[in-house]
Order: C-alpha cells, then structure tokens, then sequence
C-alpha cells in the first residue's frame, strides 16, 4: 500500500501562496516577435505623469522580450497590472540620477483586457541603464532595468586584428575584407545579436574626408559580411563598412559605420604606423550617476524648443530630431583620419579611434547640422569628454555654431564658438570669430573642464547681443551689432587632430536643442567679451 503523503501545515500552504503571488518573471530567451499586438509611434517630448499611479496589486507582473537587443529594436511587454477591468496604461521611464522621476514615454498608450492583461510591442530605448514599467489607471508594474547592447562594426583584413585600423596589403592584388556587426570590442556592454539579411555597405574615403558606396553586401548568420577588393599600385585606400536601417516589423534599428580601416600598399620607404609610446592619463575617479544639471532653457523659460536630438530610441545620423516644433535636419560626419561620429548610449559621439589606448588616434572628425538653420536663436548642450591617453599631442574640441554650408576646417574664419578646449586641460574658451568685420571676441572660463562629469554649455544670439551659459548661469556676453554675424548659423562638433600620432579622446553631447527668441528673457549679464585684431585659431 502506498504511503500517504502528509498534506502541508495550513500555516505552510499560505506561505507558499503569498511567495507565489510576490514571484515577478524574469527575462525570458525568445527572439522578437513582429506580429505581437500595438506598436509605438514616435519619440516626442517625454512629460511628467499627471499622477504618481497608486502601488499596484500583488500580483502585477511584466516580462520583457527578447533579453539581448540594440537601440531602436522591437521589445514585447507582456504582464498583467494586477487589477481586473480594462483599462488605458502607457510605458514610463525613469533614467536612475538623482533627481530624477517617473515621466509618461510619448505614443506609448495601449489597452489591458478584462483581466488586466497586456501584450504590446514597443521599440527599445538607446541609453543604458534605464528603468521602464506600465502604469496607468492608478496601477503600476514593477520596473524592468534597459540596457541596450550598443550597435558596433568592424572591417578589417580576413584573418586580422579588428582593433587595428592599418592592414598591409600586396599592390593591384585583390584581397578580402570582412565587417563583422557582432565584435566583442565593447565586451563590458555586452555583444550586440546578430541580424541576418542586414544590408551592409563598402564605403571608400574621397575627396579627403567624406564617404562614397563601392559594393553592397548582406549579413549572415554570425552577423558577417565580406567584400573582395583590388589593392592601389601605391599608398592606401581608406574603407569604413556601414551597416543599413532595419525596419522590418516593429524595428526601428538606424544605419551605424564603422571606423575608417586603412589598406596600404607599401612603397619605397614607407612603413605602417608602429605603436607609438603613450602616457596612459591620470585615471579619474569615477563620479556617481551624474545628476540633473540645470539648464538656461528652463532658467529663462525659452519655451518650446525648435528642435531637440535626443537620440533616445535607435536614430541614426540622418534621422529627423525627435522632439520640437520645427522637426528638420540631419548631420553630416567627415572624418580624414581614424575617428568617426556616431550615436552611441541616447547621444552623438566624437571618437578619436576603436580602441581606447594604443596608436592609430590621428585626424579631424566632425558632425555638422544640415538644415534647420537659424541667425537668431538659443543653442543648448550637453557635454562630457573623455581623455583616454596623455602625452604631448592632445586632441582640440571645438563646438561652434557655423554659418550654413562652411567647408569643414580645423579653424571656422566666421563662427560662435560654443566650447574650445584642449583635451585632458581645464579651461573652455566662448566668443565669436569674424574675418569680414577682422576680430575676434574671446574669454576663457578656466573653471570649466570638459571631462567625466556633464555640464550644459548654451548661447543665445540676438541682433545685439550673444551670452554663453554653463548649467544655466550666464558667463559672458559680447553686446553690438559687429559681432552679430548676420549669417543663418547650425552647430558643428569637430575632434581635431594632426597627421601625427595623437592621444586618444572622446567626447560626448547628450543632446542637441535650439529655440527661437520668441519666448523668455533675453540675457545681457555675463561677463565682458575681450576683442582683439582677426587672427587664425
């Protein structure tokens, strides 16, 4: 006779029932379902929530899929808030800084059914460590931690080091170069998944320092593809690989290039680069997660901004910004040496090379507004930079506001310059340069350093004015009509370097956001601009 088994203690039974109703589901390991139900519309601006939702019944629970993803990806949200009865929730965010709240993610709005239930597709936010959940109707989700693994490519010989950017090839041979989308170059973020079918473009350098389409391929399984190229008699071709949009489903993933590769014939005399010795910089101590910085828009309440680049949900360099009133214009990113521009964690990117340390940081690479211009107007932005090697030869930031359709050069002859900084040092130079009216007015805020912490750099440009801002406070100001430089302006970030060996750097711009002069108070307090004779930078 089979022994009975002993029923559990009541006491034992509604334990184990209070355990399972705590229980949330982890991350589950399926792939991305196109046909799950309503998809997310567009990025505009994020509001707060009218009202903080009420705790949510125990057994609400939210499960996000699939677990490894890249900004702009399709995520599905499935779960239950908890509470029968349908209802409208939408997604809220929450970026985990001090000072930070819940606020409503915009066109996220979606229906639970009569049991409370949700299954919704959404696209997967760019910035790390970033928390979302469903809320709506007094009831909340516990949150889900984001963090995307960021979109990366690499082109180099078949067979060699990726993190090079100089390969050796035979003259007029052909040889054969492999992008590869899924590199473990960023191994602390994690590899990003392969996408199969992905167009991927061979794009060659011309005209020093822009970029031209020579072959087209498509990924395959590992997330490779390769291309055959036929080598110069001398000298070298510069290639960069560029991975296409993808849109397929509910995807929103931008194009993304990787740095350029030089493929060098060597001719009488000539040897590759050789590692150059470098000072590793003086390692900073790592801040905290950086808190909410004030801002000159909100200070002087400029009102709605024109155009805003958040970068907050897989863009790419030639999407539209995703918030404003005047939703126009693209960047156009050069490089003439190892760097690239490129989104990277919800903000445009300035890279001297792939790798942090070691040789092959050399050459100018900019991102330059096209479109959506303005002579008169508020600029505001976020910066941080990384100095990644000291040494003799840093890298010069500059951030200027460049009349529209100036060729790129190390030294604007007319612009506001924004920020001017040498990498790795204190200071941050502001004024207006002008060869037509043969001055420049000029002032240095030594306490101001571009490094680990972010700041807020803003200017506002009238007829008769132009004042710089830093976190919201106004720090000089040129008054009159002379340094007014009467032309329709766009912003210009430029990394710039020599030919020779340089010390590796990064920097970082969170946002980008302009305004009209419409709306808040006009500045004149800052402290007095210096001018003196015209002169190269």
């Amino acid at each position: 006779m089979t022994p009975r088994t002993p029923r559990p203690h009541r006491s034992h039974r509604l334990l184990a029932a209070l355990a399972a109703a705590l229980l949330v589901p982890t991350l589950a390991t399926t792939v991305d379902v196109p046909s799950a139900s309503a998809s997310g519309g567009s990025t505009a601006a994020a509001v707060p929530s009218a009202a903080a939702p009420a705790p949510a019944a125990r057994r609400a629970t939210l499960t996000v899929t699939p677990p490894v993803y890249v900004p702009g990806q399709a995520v599905r949200f499935r779960g239950n808030v908890g509470r029968t009865g349908r209802r409208t929730v939408h997604l809220q965010s929450h970026m985990n800084r001090p000072g930070d709240r819940w606020l409503d993610v915009p066109d996220s709005a979606f229906r639970t059914d009569a049991r409370g239930g949700f299954d919704y597709t959404f696209t997967a936010p760019s910035m790390f460590d970033i928390k979302y959940r469903v809320a709506g109707g007094g009831v909340a989700t516990r949150s889900r931690l984001f963090n995307a693994r960021p979109q990366e490519i690499t082109l180099a010989l078949r067979g060699a080091d990726a993190d090079s950017p100089f390969h050796a090839v035979a003259p007029l041979l052909p040889f054969t170069v492999v992008a590869d989308t899924t590199p473990a170059v960023r191994s602390a973020l994690g590899t990003p998944p392969p996408i199969p079918g992905r167009t991927v473009l061979l794009q060659e350098r011309y005209d020093g320092n822009r970029w031209r389409t020579i072959q087209e391929g498509v990924t395959d399984d590992a997330g490779h593809a390769t291309f055959r190229v036929t080598a110069p008699v001398l000298g070298d071709r510069v290639l960069r690989a560029r991975q296409e949009r993808w849109d397929r489903g509910r995807n929103r993933i931008g194009w993304y290039a990787s740095f350029p590769a030089y493929f060098s014939v060597l001719g009488l005399g000539e040897v590759l680069p050789r590692p150059t010795p470098v000072v590793p910089a003086p390692r900073a101590v790592a801040p905290g997660r950086s808190a909410v910085r004030p801002t000159a828009s909100e200070r002087y309440r400029w009102g709605s901004t024109l155009f805003d680049f958040a970068w907050e949900r897989g863009q790419d360099l030639t999407s539209p910004p995703s918030k404003g009133t005047q939703r126009r214009g693209t960047w156009l990113d050069t490089s003439d040496g190892t760097g690239r521009a490129t989104p990277f964690n919800g903000g445009l990117v300035l890279q001297s090379k792939l790798k942090h340390g070691g040789t092959g940081d050399r050459g100018t690479t900019t991102a330059t507004l096209r479109g959506n211009s303005r002579s008169t107007g508020r600029w505001e932005f976020r910066l941080q930079g990384h100095a990644w090697e000291g040494g003799p030869r840093p890298f010069r930031f500059r951030l200027d506001l460049v009349p529209e359709g100036t060729e790129v050069t190390e030294c604007p002859p007319e612009s506001v310059v924004v920020a001017d900084v040498t990498m790795g040092s204190s200071g941050v130079g502001v004024g207006v340069r002008s060869q037509r009216a043969g001055a420049v007015w000029s002032r240095r805020l030594p306490d101001v350093r571009l490094a680990e912490t972010p700041f807020n750099m803003a200017v506002e440009v009238a007829p008769k004015h132009t004042t710089w801002f830093v976190d919201g406070r106004p720090v000089a100001t040129v008054t009159g009509g002379q340094a007014h430089l009467g032309r329709r302006l766009v912003p210009r970030f430029s990394l710039v370097g020599g030919r020779a060996e340089m010390n590796g750097a990064q920097v970082d711009s969170d946002w980008q956001r302009s305004w009209s002069l419409a709306r808040g108070k006009q500045v004149t307090s800052g402290a007095a601009v210096a001018r003196a004779p015209y002169a190269a930078c």
